[in-house]
């Protein structure tokens, strides 16, 4: 089983991606302050693992699992949560990040002082499984009236209620994350959810999703306008053949296959990336948390462009630097041998762990947002690519989570979305992307980066 949450570890290895801050986590408040910054939303009724390595015990994963995963399977119950395996699943991912020492972090608005109680078996059975292979495992609490160790007996240092969680909030690393422009959620569902933009705008979208569709299914199939006269979405010329009175409905012009047709498909192909450019472009220039305009019709385009495989691929290679003329060859389906060893170089760059390379801050951030204003925009049916694109972006950035999520969503559309289920597969074997491991140190010769957050 997975967690439900899982940062991988470069998230604590920011000052790995360009121009990221350093973030010092000195002692247990700081530890408890920033993990909701990692998980990007509050935990409740949750256990959080965190792994730590190195002589100054660097944070690394950081994987939330509620607390009913962690029910033991019972006899009349087969189909139920099997706590055992997700507890060996924790623990097995945070030996192989490294890990030297652990913390749990049990949150609960019940009183886990009781024995029998559910918050109790679920952190004494990740604890057990941890201890075998990194004795001196920690626990805390964090509860509504305050946080503290959870075994700790002096009421001089964990008060029964513990210490105020404005201890929590008022810490340096609070206010660090605040000054970088970090926020939390209050819950998990806050943390993921895409609210629809307004019905003027979705209806618009849609209708231009639809003739964008259109055109590419009349290109394929080989027609287009006589002479290649009159746009590619848009009325038919004035001069175009007309449907004689009485005609069977169909196609409207006449069919022309070949050569014609392939430079109009490309045609369409590449006006479909130069939408999704200039999307990016307008939101790369909105500054961090302000609102970006951007064309209901255009995004509609881009929705319907991304269930084109060769458009897609050329979106997710324009997402590494020096990409611009391998992205058009690929929207354009100029596929050729210098094309594909370009492809390949651009894809080593995100997924192999000798030549991979931290994604760009600035750039994956304006993609997630036209992305993320592409699915609230089109229907449902057409979101698969977008909430795709969106999981690959959050695990290249080390968002395990939000990657997490945004696979789910693409799978409820397609079931058998194939690079999704690649994706889900790499998510539930916590294989993390190529410079995330490149920086571990595990290829000799690669500086380690500075971690971000040590305790």
């Amino acid at each position: 089983m997975n967690p439900k949450d899982v940062t991988s570890k470069n998230l604590g290895r920011r000052s790995a991606v360009p121009n990221a801050t350093v973030v010092r986590v000195a002692g247990p408040e700081d530890l408890l302050a920033y993990i909701p910054y990692r998980l990007g939303f509050v935990p409740a009724e949750s256990v959080v693992a965190v792994s730590l390595s190195g002589p100054r015990q660097r944070v690394g994963l950081v994987a939330r699992v509620d607390l009913d995963d962690l029910r033991l399977r019972q006899p009349d119950d087969p189909d139920g949560p099997d706590g055992a395996a997700t507890a060996r699943w924790l623990a097995d991912h945070v030996v192989d990040d490294g890990a030297d020492r652990a913390v749990v972090v049990l949150y609960t608005a019940t009183d886990p002082t009781v024995p029998a109680s559910a918050a109790r078996r679920a952190v004494d059975l990740l604890r057990a499984r941890l201890e075998r292979r990194l004795p001196g495992t920690e626990v805390w609490l964090v509860a509504p009236t305050g946080f503290r160790a959870l075994d700790c007996v002096d009421p001089t240092c964990c008060p029964p209620q513990g210490r105020p969680l404005t201890a929590l909030q008022g810490s340096r690393v609070a206010a660090h994350m605040v000054l970088e422009g970090r926020s939390v959620a209050g819950t998990r569902e806050e943390r993921y959810a895409l609210r629809p933009a307004p019905e003027a705008a979705r209806t618009q979208a849609r209708r231009a999703a639809a003739r964008w569709t259109d055109t590419r299914r009349r290109l394929l199939n080989g027609t287009r306008y006589p002479e290649g006269g009159g746009p590619i979405d848009g009325p038919a010329p004035a001069d175009a053949p007309a449907r004689r009175p009485g005609a069977v409905s169909g196609p409207r012009t006449a069919p022309v296959h070949g050569l014609r047709a392939e430079r109009a498909l490309a045609e369409w192909g590449a006006q479909s990336l130069g939408l999704w450019r200039s999307a990016v472009r307008a939101a790369a220039a909105a500054e961090p948390g302000q609102p970006v305009a951007l064309s209901p019709v255009d995004l509609g385009k881009i929705g319907a462009a991304l269930a084109d495989i060769p458009v897609r691929d050329a979106v997710l290679l324009s997402l590494a630097p020096d990409t611009e003329e391998t992205a058009l060859r690929t929207a354009r389906r100029e596929l050729d041998g210098d094309t594909d060893a370009a492809t390949g170089t651009v894809m080593a760059r995100i997924v192999d762990p000798v030549q991979g390379v931290p994604p760009d801050e600035d750039g994956t951030r304006a993609a997630s947002v036209v992305l993320e204003a592409v699915v609230t925009h089109v229907p449902r049916n057409r979101r698969a690519p977008a909430y795709l694109l969106l999981a690959l972006v959050a695990w290249w950035r080390g968002d395990g989570g939000l990657a997490a999520e945004r696979v789910s969503d693409a799978l409820g559309v397609d079931p058998g979305y194939r690079l999704a289920l690649l994706l889900r597969g790499a998510l539930a074997g916590g294989v993390p992307p190529g410079w995330v491991r490149r920086s571990r140190g595990s290829f000799p010769g690669e500086p380690e980066p500075e971690e971000a957050a040590a305790v």
